[in-house]
Order: structure tokens, then sequence, then C-alpha cells
């Protein structure tokens, strides 16, 4: 037996089966990618091309070997196999899934809810070097585990069944759907339609489209008034509001007739209308194409009414908007039993309603668009903000709803409603959705969504609240849009905190107890209570290496590593989160010095130890000050709560202990010794301190206490581990 007949076996052995399919966890430095290259450096045919359905053909072994496929390497697999599609499913989680990390045992606990342990390399070379008579049986067990766990992670996705249902929704086909943008989804739909209506799409050059007039219409987002409101806040969402606007005024390339005063005028050459020359012929602007019956857009462009020619968009719209309607109706009526069946459903309308979002973004794709159009795409956005500023004038023109609008955002606004109680705010906020709705033509919809008791807006598109969907609600959601709570780029000990900081906030209107509660934090992280994991910062490297393929090693990798050598298979590949954490370092360090993955941290056995200082104030406290900066609260660092008093007892501790003194001295970087029962500072050689030392009877009670309880906790992570390696856990 050899490696070359091992290649072939698998080629014989995948010949056999006949997939549509070929998949792996990481299928570029691994799996399917890692036997392309070892046959190519054994000089072997081509095993991507033996594996294809087209083994004979000179088709079908691109992918690895095709430089120029740059994009398909770093969003999908970058290997093509003739008659299969192979997924990379790594990259397939990273578009489902909001994780910090996307190892394979993170997507695994995320979907499955099952641990799934991870064993080094090196450990696993060791088990197979064993022989059959050691550990190979390890190893062994150990790959087919993963491939089993692959399956399923795509099947409790309900991945192919999904893709397959958008593929026939959209008239594309099935790699397509993972590998192809929007824009290919919303022109496959409109030219099926456009085609049965005797209607061609227009193939415009990239210099057309340069030379296409610049898109002038901005949607409305107004700048919020920061504060934190006690008094409720109503949410108000328009429904589809771009969808809505294109169905209601029948905007569409096929209806778009340009500026009425440029059709009059005549004007040779004929006016520019989105990416190519148009001209209405003479005497076109009569009868039903009366210039009193055109429908004319804010931004000053005609279209043609409905009732003398329906467009393709609004038509296209119409059908996707009812088909969702009908979908969630069918969703309703399915019992909470049928799992499968609602998550297929759910599947469905989802696509739907990304499919009729997105159309607008076909219109105005001005630099990679194949069909743009920037008079359609600014009659579109100024449509929806007239609509949107004419709902704000009628709310706060109301004399009876005595409402404010303190923020606005494209297709929402948030409405404060001063002394009024939650049960009013709900029925004011019926209202209001009632009689926008009748103000506009349908399908223009107003809809309200929640309402917030308390809130804080901080900025534009970052804001947090107790919501309540309904009145009859009493436990609210904590609801978090565009702050640290629901970033990734924060550590999660800054997430964790700022929303507890929240809640205590919205539950007590009390500062002191949100003091309280950060000085005790603040010194538990001082003194190195705390989990590690809460102090992971993950994020995905700013740039890739601008040659291609990839050159080894990149630079910005190095930081992440410590400047240590890593093997090219275990760099960090394109998009993917690299985990780290911050650790003391010399006195002078630069930050980029100071990183260590965390593996290094946890095995350094003492030697590292992470950089307190750094994640109080420079990951925690501006989280925490651009929150509390709004109620009063001053956590800056230096001034306030940190470095005001507010930890004035807990620093000069730490400072007697040696640990923080003068940030130019060795003792900064001693560790302290704590008293083994009262916590105390005591003498580095003594466990306890003299206050425990004289009371043996107290100390034995309460170190014995300690003693049981650790046992408690070893006894429950044995259980973990025996869960995690299939001891006690379920097998997939």
């Amino acid at each position: 037996a050899s490696e070359a007949a091992l290649l072939g076996a698998l080629g014989a052995a995948v010949a056999a089966a006949d997939p549509d399919i070929l998949l792996g966890y990481e299928v570029q430095r691994a799996s399917l990618g890692y036997a392309a290259e070892r046959a190519a450096a054994l000089g072997l045919p081509s095993l991507l091309r033996a594996l294809s359905r087209l083994p004979r053909e000179g088709v079908g072994g691109g992918g690895s070997d095709n430089p120029a496929d740059e994009y398909a390497w770093q969003t999908s697999s970058g290997l093509y196999c003739s008659g299969r599609i192979v997924l990379n499913v790594w990259r397939l989680m990273k578009d489902e899934l909001k994780l910090t990390s996307y190892s394979f045992e993170s997507c695994a606990a995320a979907v499955l809810q099952l641990r799934v342990p991870h064993v080094p390399q090196a450990q696993l070379h060791a088990w197979f070097a064993g022989g059959p008579g050691a550990a190979r049986w390890r190893c062994l067990a150990y790959w087919a585990r993963r491939a089993r766990l692959n399956l399923a992670l795509l099947d409790q996705l309900d991945l192919v069944g999904r893709t397959g249902e958008m593929a026939r929704t959209f008239g594309i086909d099935f790699f397509s759907v993972l590998s192809r943008g929007s824009q290919y989804r919303v022109e496959a739909m409109m030219a099926r339609l456009a085609h049965t209506q005797n209607y061609l799409l227009v193939h415009a050059g990239r210099e057309q489209v340069a030379r296409q007039a610049a898109m002038e219409a901005i949607p409305l987002v107004m700048e919020p008034r920061s504060r934190l409101y006690t008094d409720p806040l109503v949410v108000l969402d328009f429904q589809s509001l771009y969808p809505s606007m294109i169905i209601a005024y029948n905007l569409c390339f096929s209806t778009c007739l340009g500026r009425p005063a440029h059709a009059a005028a005549g004007d040779d050459p004929p006016p520019k209308l989105g990416a190519v020359e148009y001209g209405l012929p003479a005497g076109s602007l009569a009868g039903s194409l009366a210039p009193e019956r055109l429908v004319v857009a804010p931004n000053g462009v005609a279209f043609v009414p409905r009732e003398a020619r329906p467009g393709v968009l609004p038509r296209l719209l119409s059908e996707i908007l009812n088909t969702r309607i009908m979908v969630k109706g069918a969703m309703k009526r399915s019992p909470k039993s049928a799992k499968v069946l609602l998550r297929c459903l759910n599947a469905r309308q989802f696509g739907l309603k990304l499919i009729a979002n997105v159309t607008y973004g076909y219109t105005a794709a001005g630099f990679s668009g194949r069909m743009p159009m920037a008079e359609l795409a600014d009659a579109i956005v100024q449509s929806g903000r007239e609509t949107l500023e004419s709902a704000i004038r009628q709310v706060e023109g109301h004399p009876e709803w005595r409402a404010q609008v303190v923020y606005g955002d494209t297709d929402s606004m948030f409405v404060l409603l001063p002394g009024r109680s939650r049960g009013d705010a709900f029925r004011i906020g019926a209202e209001i959705a009632a009689a926008v709705t009748a103000a506009n033509p349908s399908p223009v919809a107003l809809k309200m969504e929640k309402v917030y008791d308390p809130c804080v807006l901080l900025s534009k598109k970052r804001y947090v609240g107790f919501a309540y969907e309904s009145p009859t609600q009493a436990v609210p959601v904590f609801d978090a849009k565009g702050i640290e709570t629901v970033r990734r780029d924060q550590c999660p000990a800054a997430a964790k905190m700022t929303e507890a900081v929240l809640r205590l906030l919205f539950t007590t209107k009390d500062l002191s107890q949100v003091k309280e509660y950060c000085v005790r934090q603040w010194s538990k992280i001082l003194a190195g209570r705390v989990s590690v994991a809460d102090f992971v910062f993950a994020k995905e490297p700013p740039t890739w290496p601008p040659t291609w393929p990839p050159t080894w090693p990149p630079t910005w990798a190095l930081p992440c590593t410590l400047h240590t050598f890593v093997p090219r298979r275990a760099e960090p590949r394109f998009g993917e989160r690299v985990p780290y954490v911050v650790v003391f370092g010399e006195p002078g360090a630069r930050l980029v010095d100071m990183v260590a993955p965390p593996r290094a941290l946890v095995e350094g056995g003492g030697r590292l130890r992470l950089h307190a200082l750094y994640y109080i104030t420079k990951a925690i406290l501006p989280a925490l000050d651009r929150v509390l900066s709004l109620v009063g609260a001053d956590c800056k660092v230096g001034v306030g709560w940190w470095g005001g008093g507010g930890m004035c007892v807990c620093v000069s501790c730490l400072l007697a202990s040696c640990l923080l003194p003068s940030p130019h001295t060795q003792s900064r970087y001693y560790l302290s010794r704590h008293c083994a029962v009262c916590d105390g500072l005591t003498h580095a050689t003594k466990p306890l301190c003299d206050c425990c030392t004289a009371q043996p009877q107290l100390a034995a009670a309460v170190l014995s206490s300690r003693w049981n309880r650790l046992e408690r906790q070893y006894a429950q992570l044995v259980r973990l581990c025996l869960h995690c390696g299939g001891g006690g856990g379920r097998q997939v």
C-alpha cells in the first residue's frame, strides 16, 4: 500500500457512490484540497478530474490550479469538479451563523448543541503512528465522526433542501444560490417575467454605466435626540417600503419616461436615460400618456400609470409579496410539532423577503451593476423619503396624540409619548399606524413594531431598550441594535458588562447601584478572578495579501501568533476570525507585542497574565461611557468612577500588594498573594493572614467547605469531559 494507491482508492470510492455533492469542513487546506495537492506532488493525474463525472475529458480540473479564480477561493471552495458540487462547510456556516469563532467545535456546539473535543494535530499523528495495535482507531474514529457531523450540520440547518427550494424559486442552479450575489437572483426572476411581456433586458457596458448620471437621492436618517427615555417610545416601521413604492407608483424600467421637459424639448441627440440614450418619439405624450396623467416622482422623473402600462418590477414584487403572505399563513396553520416544515417555510419566506428588499439595489448598483438606472433608483429613494417625512409631519401635527418623533431611519420612526402609560402607547401607536396607512396608496402600510420602555438612543443606528410587543406582555425583551452587546468586534467581557449595566439601569434607575456593580466587576478583573474566555477578542484580518495566490507568511497574521512559526495550513483563512488576548508585556511594549493566542495564556503556567488595565481602560470603560454619559455619569479614564474616587480603595489595595506600582518598575509584574480564607492581603510566603491564623477552627471549617465545593466542580468537569468525548453524550 502507498499514498498513490490510497488516492486511487478515493477516486474509485467516489465513482462507486456517484454523489452529487462533495463536502468538507475546510476543503481548501484540508480534505479535498489537501488530497489534490498531494496527488500533484506525487506526479499523479489531476485528482479533481478523476473525481469528476467526466474523468476522461480534458475539463474539470480547475480550482486550486486556477489562480485567476480569486473570488471563488475567498468566498466558497474554489475547487471545481465537473458534474459535482464542492461545498466548503465552514464558509456556509459563516453565512448562516453569527459567532465569534467558526471552528468546527464552535459550530457543532451552536447548531447541534453538542460538545466536540478539539484534538491537536500532533496528538492525532501520534495516535495514527501507534499502529493498529495501539491508538490508530482513535484517529480514524475522530475523523469519521467529524465527517458524520458535517452532514449533521447541513441537515440541522436544512441547507441543501432550502437551497434547492430557493434555486427553484429564483430559476437558477443550485450552486449559484450559494455563490452568486443578489443581482444575479433579481435578474433571473425579472428576465423570465420580462420575456412573457415581450421585453428584452438592456446589457450596458462598463463605459456606459460609468457615464450615466450620478445618483442624487439619499434616504432619510435623522440624528436622534440622544438620551435616556423613561417615557414610552413607540417604534413604527413601513412594511417593505421600497417594494411598496415600486408597486404603488408603478416604478419600473419599462415605465420610466425620463423628465417630461426633456421629452417635450425633443433634444438632438436624445437625452440619457439610465446607462443608454433614449428619446421619446414625437407625439408620444398624448392620450393615456398625456402629461397630466403621468406619475411624476419627487425627483422630477415621469412614469407611465398602471392603467396604461403595468411595469415588470411592480408585477414581480407583487407576486413575491403575495407568495410570502401565503407562506406565512401556512406557517401559522402548521402544528408546532412539525419543526422541519416550519423551518423550511420560514426559510422560504425569509428568502422572498430578501429578494424583495434587494430589488432596489439592482437598480442602484452604479459600479458593478448589470443594468443600473439612476433615475429609477432616485425615484424609489425619494418617494420613500417623502413618505416618511409626510408621516412624521402627520404624527407631530396631530393635536390629540401630542407625540414627538425623536428618530427616523429610512423606513421607521421612533415616536415619544411623554407622560403616557404603556397601554396608552400601544393604543396611540395603533392609531398612528392606521392613519398613516390610510393616507398612502396601497400597498404602503405602516406597522407598529414594539414599544420601548425605557430606552436609550445613542446615535444613528445605535439604540437599546426594554421592548414590549403587546400590551399583555409582562416580561420585556432586552433589544439592542448596533451597540457593544451585539457587536462581535469586542471581547465578551465588555458585552456582558454593558448589558448588565443597562439592565440594572433600566430596572432600578439608580446610578449608585450601577456604580457599585461596576466597581465590583473592575475589582474582580484586577484581581484576576475572571474567566479567560470572556477576554478573547476575535476579529477578521483587516486586509488579505495583495498577491494571488496568497503568499506565506502573511504579515498581518504574525501579531496573532506572537511572531512564532505557524504551518501554512494553520494560517488564518480569508474572512476567518482570529482569536487573541492581550497580556502584560515588557515596560513600554507596543500593543502588537502584547498579543497572544488564548491557548498560550491557558497553557503558559502563569508566565502570561491578562492585561487587566488594557481591558478596563480600552474595552470596557469606553463602551460604558458611551451609554452612561447620557445620564450624567462619568466613566472616562482618569476621572469619574474609575479614577476619581470610585476605585480608590481597590487601587490602593493593589498598590500595597505591588500589583500596580510605578509603571516603570519591575514589581508591576509580580503576582500578589491573598489569604486562602478571607482573601485579604498577606505575605507572599504565608497562605493565611495573621487574623485567620489566630482562628484555626474557623479557618479549617471554611477551607473544608471550599474543598468540598471544588470536588463537586471537579466531578462536574469530569462529566462534561465524558460527554464531550462521547462517553456520556448522544451518538451522531
